[in-house]
C-alpha cells in the first residue's frame, strides 16, 4: 500500500511540474488523503504462543488483545506497541480492535509444543527456592527498574547475540526441579566459561544492576517502548544503574552466581514486566517484522 501511495505522489509531481498542473493536484489530494486514512496493523501476522507482535498505527489509539488493553505509542511517525502473546493463547485467529472498534486486524496464533527441562539440584541450592522473602524483596527491585520506559527506541537494527556459547536451555521449556514443576523457563541459557564476555543486545539504558538471590549478579536495560533485556548469573558486572550503552558493549563475564548449577548467561527479553521469546529479536529489526 505504502509503494502504491509513493507511486502516486510521484505521478502528482511529474504531472505538475510538467504543466497538468490540475490533474496533478487531483492526484496529489488523492494520495495525501489515502495517507491520512487510518490503518491498523500486526507484525509478524502470524505468532506463536510466548512470542510477541507489533501492533502499528498511523494514528493515536487504544487496541485490545487478549483481553487486555494496550495504548499506542508514538514512535517515527507512526503509533507502535509491543504486545506478550501468552503461553495459554488460544490457537486459531485473534482480533485486534481499536478501543472505537472501527479498525481491527487480524493474528493467527499457531500450535507450539514445549520440551521439558528436567534438573537435578543439590538440597541446599533447591533450598534457595523456598526464602520467598528474599525472592520477594529482589522481585520488588526488578518491579520499580522495569516499571518505566523510555518513550522512544533506543534501538532500529535487530538484537545481537549477547555472548558465544552453548545453548542449554531454549526458551519456554517447562522446568522439573527434583521431580518437582516449577515455572516455566522463559529465557535462553548459554553456558561457556567463567569469564567470558557477555555484551549488550543493543542500544539501552542499564535500569538494574545489582546482585541478586536467584539470579545473581542482574543487568537488565531498557531499550525503550517497553523493550527490556535480561542479563542473569554474571560473575562480573562491568555496567552501573543509569549508564547509557550501545550495541555489543562488554557489560559483564558469564559466571555461575545465585541459583545456577555452572557457569551460564542466563538471557531474557521482556515487554514491561512479561518475558517473550529472544529470538524475533535476534533474526531482525522488530520493526521489519513481516
Amino acid at each position: 500500500m505504502i509503494q502504491q501511495l509513493s507511486g502516486l505522489m510521484l505521478v502528482a509531481a511529474l504531472l505538475f511540474s510538467t504543466g497538468t498542473s490540475s490533474m496533478g493536484k487531483e492526484i496529489k489530494q488523492v494520495a495525501q488523503d489515502a495517507f491520512e486514512q487510518p490503518y491498523l496493523a500486526v507484525t509478524p501476522t502470524k505468532s506463536n504462543p510466548g512470542d510477541v507482535v507489533l501492533v502499528k498505527s498511523n494514528h493515536s489509539a487504544t487496541v485490545s488483545l487478549f483481553d487486555h488493553m494496550y495504548r499506542l505509542q508514538p514512535s517515527a511517525g507512526e503509533y507502535v506497541r509491543f504486545i506478550p502473546v501468552p503461553f495459554n493463547a488460544k490457537t486459531g485467529t485473534h482480533t485486534i480492535q481499536t478501543q472505537d472498534q472501527k479498525h481491527s486486524a487480524t493474528l493467527t496464533i499457531l500450535p507450539k509444543e514445549f520440551k521439558v527441562d528436567r534438573l537435578t539440584v543439590s538440597q541446599q541450592l533447591n533450598s534457595m527456592r523456598q526464602d520467598t522473602a528474599r525472592i520477594d524483596a529482589d522481585q520488588k527491585k526488578i518491579n520499580a527498574a522495569r516499571s518505566k520506559s523510555a518513550e522512544t527506541a533506543y534501538f532500529t537494527d535487530k538484537f545481537l547475540w549477547p555472548a558465544e556459547g552453548r545453548i542449554t536451555t531454549p526458551y519456554g521449556y517447562q522446568r522439573v526441579v527434583n521431580g518437582v514443576p516449577a515455572n516455566r523457563h522463559a529465557a535462553i541459557d548459554i553456558a561457556n566459561k567463567t569469564g567470558t564476555p557477555i555484551v549488550a543486545t543493543n542500544n539501552g539504558r542499564v535500569v538494574l544492576a545489582d546482585s541478586l538471590y536467584l539470579t545473581g549478579n542482574t543487568v537488565i536495560i531498557d531499550h525503550g517502548l517497553q523493550v527490556f533485556s535480561i542479563y542473569a548469573h554474571m560473575s562480573k558486572i562491568q555496567v552501573k544503574t543509569g549508564d547509557e550503552v550501545k550495541a555489543g558493549q562488554q557489560i559483564g563475564q558469564i559466571g555461575s552466581t545465585g541459583f545456577s548449577t555452572g557457569p551460564h548467561l542466563h538471557f531474557g527479553m521482556l515487554i514491561g514486566n512479561t518475558y517473550v521469546n529472544p529470538q524475533p529479536f535476534l533474526e531482525a529489526s522488530p520493526f521489519l517484522w513481516e
